[in-house]
């Protein structure tokens, strides 16, 4: 084998870009990780600390459309690379710099739009490079990364908060990022070339892809629960744990929450695999109801024993991410490669919307409905959590019934 066959197999091209997505996402979730302690800091409300939260995936949201489509045009790598720099400034200038609400805002919304030239230009590249029936399983593998890197992401920032305190995990978060840089480096430039296809516009032919819109719209649920639960995860462990009786000698709740997003990688590649061996509509809407009703127990044992509150906030970190790697082998099946980047930039768009949305409205539902030490604010806002898994399992269901052949196809 030579060294450029060896470069450009399947599996080191996996390898490489699921490194890139899993480094630059150390910073994705390092104020959810520290958001009590910087929240009693600065003083802010629920809804102030679920905009700081949830304005990440808004900055992916207004940078995605552009940095994504781009990749039909230019090569992938420098999108990738040069994301991965803007996204390790950001971190270090949030550490050095932010010291209230609005300084917060920009910084991390800044932050997420320099992960947008990361996460979907590295599977457009994934796409570029590997081809046929290995595709699918190289998909699944790079979208269930995603879950790696917000479980290290967790993981990191607890070590280094208990360690040295909550600003030097902003410093943590901007050195992955720069590993992003020298690993993007090796990877050798696709053989695929752009078409005049990727100029002609995508939206139209987008929207007329049933299979398609029907994952874009799975996808935008999906993210409405999985960013909600692991923006307010530590905090909802933390109101738990003050609640008369509910004493428990626990490690820091940030890794707590990094193992249990770390357990949904497995669970993703599985449900992926389920999914090319059965109907993929049917195994989503069976993942999508297991995580609903996790959601509606977590509901109704707000405040509740801490060691059932606890097990139900694990298996929600796990079942809200398990379909992930399912539902991006079915958006990447489901479109013409000449427009993929366009189109999985319309997908992604959607997602990171409604994940801004699902952060920012369960930090509503809190103040709406007590305040973060009521048990009926944590209520509502759970039982809102899961009007996302509700919406992925039910549009890929009726699209199953109404164009069962075209969801074939993209399965």
């Amino acid at each position: 084998m030579t060294k450029r066959s060896f470069s450009t197999s399947a599996f080191n091209v996996t390898a490489i870009l699921s490194f890139c997505q899993v480094a630059n996402l150390i910073a994705l979730m390092t104020f959810p990780s520290v958001l009590p302690a910087v929240t009693a800091e600065w003083h802010l409300s629920s809804s102030e600390a679920g905009w700081i939260g949830g304005i990440y995936f808004a900055g992916y949201a207004a940078a995605v459309p552009f940095l994504s489509r781009s990749t039909d045009r230019i090569d992938g790598r420098w999108i990738v690379g040069g994301s991965s720099l803007l996204g390790a400034a950001v971190s270090f200038a949030f550490s050095a710099i932010a010291d209230g609400f609005w300084a917060a805002l920009v910084f991390r919304f800044l932050g997420g739009a320099a992960l947008a030239g990361v996460a979907m230009p590295g599977l457009v590249l994934l796409a570029q490079h590997v081809e046929g029936p290995r595709q699918q399983r190289c998909v699944s593998v790079y979208s269930s990364s995603y879950a790696l890197g917000s479980a290290a992401s967790f993981l990191v920032a607890g070590v280094v908060d208990a360690m040295f305190g909550w600003r030097a995990v902003f410093v943590a978060g901007g050195l992955g990022p720069l590993l992003a840089v020298v690993a993007v480096a090796c990877l050798p430039r696709s053989s695929s070339h752009p078409s005049s296809v990727a100029e002609q516009g995508v939206v139209v032919p987008a929207i007329r892809n049933r299979a398609f819109m029907a994952y874009v719209v799975a996808f935008a649920g999906n993210t409405w629960e999985v960013f909600g639960i692991r923006v307010w995860f530590v905090a909802c462990l933390a109101w738990t744990l003050r609640v008369p009786g509910n004493k428990l000698d626990l490690p820091n709740l940030a890794l707590i929450s990094g193992l249990a997003a770390l357990m949904g990688v497995p669970a993703s590649i599985l449900v992926a695999e389920l999914a090319t061996r059965w109907q993929r509509p049917h195994v989503i809407a069976a993942t999508c109801l297991a995580s609903g009703v996790v959601c509606l127990a977590l509901a109704a044992t707000a405040g509740g024993p801490i060691i059932l509150v606890l097990v139900l906030l694990i298996l929600l970190q796990i079942s809200s991410f398990a379909d992930v790697g399912a539902l991006g082998v079915g958006a990447v099946s489901s479109v013409d490669p000449r427009r993929r980047g366009a189109a999985l930039a319309i997908y992604s768009l959607a997602g990171y919307t409604t994940g801004l949305a699902g952060s920012v409205m369960f930090g509503f539902c809190l103040d709406w409905f007590g305040g973060a030490d009521s048990r009926s604010g944590w209520a509502a806002a759970f039982t809102v959590l899961a009007l996302g898994p509700v919406v992925t399992g039910t549009v890929l269901w009726r699209v199953r019934k109404k164009d069962d052949a075209a969801l074939r196809d993209a399965a």
